[in-house]
């Protein structure tokens, strides 16, 4: 029998007591050390230089430099349920039916209604649904019925417009992995009416599949499938309490847009603003400054401004040599889904609070960092005045984490 000290009295304790509290005590060591390592300082320039300079070698064997374990406990995050349950390829098994999930095929056509519940955030509630509708067994046409999308299927906003991409994808992949259907022809019929026209469909629908304006299309198909038009992207727009993580499906989903398995040399030292100048917005008072403190960082820094106009791969090209994505929020951090894995990206929130990029930047396993830049402005103001030491300490942090990335993988995957 051990004794067990509590409050200057001695208590007898069993030997599997005692071992539980010491097992209970060391998970709160390592709690309370993962918390403080992740809201480190980064590493100063001496370290980098050593990092650069020198390889260690790990308890595992496998070489890594001082820098590389540092960065990577940085950006360590814990696994929400909710979170995995909808951006894990498990989320499959997560849709439900009222009727059998599982399709006769001897009874023909078969529509299934299908439901599931959102991530469960305050502003997650719910269900999502999607209704797949399979008329032949002999499968030729599969059609996605973007329409249901209404104004978001053709926006000028990139998350606006990465909402039913990535819902029909979802669609896409459910019809195939859960009921194994062939997927022959793939046509997303959008719907052209109004002042909707076939040239305003926007370009990362040319990496998916077909396109077509022909709504005839949706009552030829052997299979139809209308995508789930709410959740999914949505619910990660303004819950911060979502600890999200890297997500191969998410990745798996942006992978076809770019081809991300390259050898590359390393580009020179660069940051790239993603600009709102101009459009009367969150743009930057003192843009020259933050221009010239991102040169002090990294030496090189760039203004992108991207537009519906450009193709997947024109953004991919525009992106490829940013080692830092830097800006206010806006649509623009979307196109980190089209950068190397490696990109480091610093948002400026202001007094504000979204979560939109802070949750995709997770899922894609980039390095991810939130500012204020200025604690007077919101996501409906202009003119914001960006505290540049503020500015400053993220962009050294993006710096240690590009080099790193760099030198310890030297390719995009």
């Amino acid at each position: 029998m051990a004794l067990l000290k509590k409050s200057g009295i001695i208590v007898p304790c069993s030997p599997a007591m005692a071992f539980s509290l010491i097992g209970f005590a060391a998970v709160l060591f390592i709690y309370f050390q993962t918390k403080v390592v992740r809201n480190a300082t980064p590493p100063t320039d001496e370290v980098l230089a050593s990092a650069s300079s020198s390889r260690n070698t790990t308890d595992a064997g496998t070489s890594a430099s001082p820098l590389t374990h540092h960065v990577q406990t940085l950006i360590i995050t814990t696994h929400d349920d909710n979170c995995k349950r909808m951006f894990d390829w498990s989320m499959i098994d997560q849709w439900k039916t009222n009727d059998p999930i599982e399709v006769d095929y001897e009874n023909l056509p078969q529509t299934k209604h299908l439901k599931a519940d959102r991530m469960g955030g305050p502003s997650a509630t719910g269900v999502i649904e999607m209704k797949i509708v399979i008329r032949n067994q002999q499968i030729n046409l599969t059609v996605v019925n973007v329409g249901k999308f209404t104004k978001d299927q053709m926006s000028d906003n990139l998350w606006h417009r990465s909402v039913p991409v990535y819902g029909s994808w979802v669609g896409v992949q459910f019809a195939q992995r859960k009921y194994n259907l062939p997927v022959n022809r793939i046509v997303y019929v959008f719907d052209c009416s109004k002042d909707r026209k076939f040239e305003d469909i926007p370009p990362e629908w040319e990496k998916m599949g077909e396109v077509s304006c022909d709504a005839g299309l949706i009552e030829q198909a052997d299979v139809l499938i209308e995508p789930p038009t709410n959740g999914l992207l949505w619910d990660l727009a303004w819950d911060m309490n979502f600890e999200c993580y890297s997500s191969d499906m998410f990745k798996t989903f942006v992978s076809q847009f770019v081809d991300k398995s390259s050898k590359l040399d390393p580009p020179d030292p660069l940051a790239c603003w993603i600009s709102r100048q101009g459009r009367g917005l969150r743009s930057a008072s003192n843009f020259n400054e933050v221009m010239g403190v991102m040169k002090e960082v990294f030496t090189n820094a760039r203004e992108l401004r991207f537009t519906k106009a450009m193709s997947v791969d024109d953004v991919a090209n525009t992106l490829n040599d940013c080692r830092v994505i830097f800006g206010i929020h806006g649509a623009g951090h979307m196109n980190a889904l089209y950068a190397r894995p490696g990109v480091a990206v610093i948002e400026i929130v202001g007094k504000d609070n979204p979560a939109y990029f802070r949750n995709i930047n997770m899922l894609l396993g980039q390095s991810y960092q939130r500012i204020v830049g200025d604690a007077t402005r919101g996501i409906q103001d202009d003119g914001y005045v960006i505290d540049l030491e503020e500015a400053r300490e993220a962009l050294m942090k993006a710096r240690v984490h590009a080099a790193s990335w760099i030198e310890e993988h030297g390719h995009w995957r």
